[in-house]
């Protein structure tokens, strides 16, 4: 099979493991070429408009824009066959089920990936008529809940064998370390099973918003925002620490570095 027979896949996430573990699933599949892989959502734009991929694995929650935003930006462009690989179980993944795209609820195993991709090949060869394809309005419309989501309002953590819970309303911030998050209160620091992913999706993004790599901020606790080099600012909250905003988060915090 010639390269221009091949179906163009992009891998977009900004987690290393899972751009590699979907590269790795797809590496015994002749008829497939990964023409780019991506780290947030400006690259995904970039890449779709320029390589016209068939296919793109798309991470909901990205730095820069998020999946659906990423939609929004390409609206008016020649739409590729999206494949959503998500944590996000408050979302109406069923949505999915009934569009020409489909959903990869994390974690997944090799056969919901591998039925997950044929499906997504039978529209590409062609054995579903192009007009079956949602565009991205009714795309947007059918996968964003219809009422307001639901958070947690309580985190549990377990020490010494004891479930103990914080409440969400008493976190500063929040700390990544490995596959678990710290939780920072006025009172205490613990240790949450929750990955850094995981916590962005139970908690109000309103609220809690990710600023850099390692740290998610409530924002009822942020204090000051001071500009930095080459873009970055320091964030100051109010019990007295001093945190770094990543250029890269920067989006997250826009509307207050520009209230006027």
């Amino acid at each position: 099979m010639n390269e221009t027979q091949r179906i163009k896949i992009i891998i977009a996430d900004d987690e290393p493991a899972a751009r590699s573990s979907i590269a790795s699933l797809l590496s015994n599949q002749p008829d497939i070429s990964i023409v780019a892989t991506c780290t947030n959502g400006n690259e995904t734009v970039k890449a779709i408009t320029e390589l016209d991929p068939d296919l793109v694995f798309l991470d909901i929650q990205m730095p820069d824009k998020n999946g659906f935003e990423v939609l929004v930006a390409l609206e008016h462009s020649k739409m590729p066959i999206f494949i959503f690989v998500t944590a996000y179980e408050q979302y109406a993944l069923k949505a999915f089920e009934k569009s020409a795209v489909d959903y990869l609820l994390k974690p997944y195993d090799d056969d919901r990936f591998y039925q997950s991709l044929a499906k997504a090949k039978r529209y590409i060869t062609g054995s579903r008529v192009i007009n079956e394809i949602n565009p991205a309005k009714k795309l947007l419309a059918e996968i964003l809940p219809s009422k307001p989501l639901s958070f947690s309002k309580k985190i549990p953590v377990k020490t010494n064998g004891r479930i103990t819970f914080i409440s969400v309303d008493s976190i500063i911030f929040l700390e990544s370390e490995g596959n678990f998050t710290k939780i920072h209160t006025a009172t205490e620091s613990k240790l949450a099973s929750n990955s850094f992913k995981q916590m962005q999706t139970i908690l109000d993004p309103e609220i809690f918003v990710r600023i850099h790599k390692s740290y998610i901020i409530n924002l009822e606790f942020l204090e000051a925002i001071e500009p930095y080099f080459h873009g970055d600012y320091y964030i100051f909250l109010k019990n007295g620490l001093k945190l770094k905003l990543s250029r890269n988060y920067k989006k997250s915090i826009e509307h207050l570095l520009n209230p006027f």
